[in-house]
């Protein structure tokens, strides 16, 4: 009786075994497919920090002395284009003293160019009625618009894909697809002076 009884408990503790192992089979299984969406969902959207180093406001009738740059300087090193604004503006290298929302559409510092592998470049203006006031209609465009940087005689055409608020505390936080290159626009948020507009585009083009 005693063998026997053994002999069961020897079958059913091999039973719990196989029952063990197959559960962290499986368990296993489940948590590597878990990881893989959560590493997709990492390659999909990339939070990227920048600091933004001048203010960018919503400026109206105010005067701007001695701050208009020539369209055609040779410190342009690029062109924004948005047809639905009806905007061309150029913008200049990081180190030209023109760099900077005073003067220009202001290049920020940890952009990318447009030639880059899914690179992301950011640009920055000011809004209001001003001469500066270069992002004063952002807040008019609709999902799917287009926008074009023209860099090294190519024309780099993108889609408007989101928009979205960042608190204005001098720290933004871009989230965007990090598998595709990307334009990033930032202006003041209107009628909001605690926030500012974050508009994500994505390369559709070049030519």
């Amino acid at each position: 009786m005693l063998k026997k009884l053994s002999k069961n408990a020897k079958i059913t503790i091999s039973i719990l075994f196989v029952f063990i192992g197959l559960v962290l089979l499986t368990f296993d299984y489940f948590s590597g497919i878990k990881n893989n969406l959560f590493n997709q969902k990492n390659i999909e959207l990339l939070e990227q920090q920048i600091v933004i180093t001048e203010e960018i406001d919503e400026i109206t009738d105010e005067p701007i002395q001695d701050k208009s740059v020539p369209r055609d300087t040779d410190d342009y090193i690029g062109y924004l284009s948005i047809p639905d604004i009806k905007l061309k503006r150029g913008f200049t290298s990081l180190n030209s003293k023109y760099n900077s929302v005073s003067y220009n559409v202001m290049l920020i510092n940890g952009s990318d160019m447009p030639d880059v592998e899914n690179g992301n470049l950011i640009l920055a203006a000011h809004r209001g009625n001003t001469s500066v006031s270069f992002f004063d209609k952002l807040y008019t465009l609709k999902e799917g618009a287009k926008a074009t940087i023209n860099y090294n005689n190519k024309n780099y055409t993108y889609t408007l894909k989101t928009s979205y608020l960042e608190p204005k505390d001098g720290v933004l936080t871009i989230r965007r697809r990090e598998d595709v290159n990307t334009l990033t626009l930032i202006t003041c948020t209107r009628k909001d002076k605690s926030s500012q507009t974050i508009f994500i585009f994505e390369l559709e083009s070049v030519e």
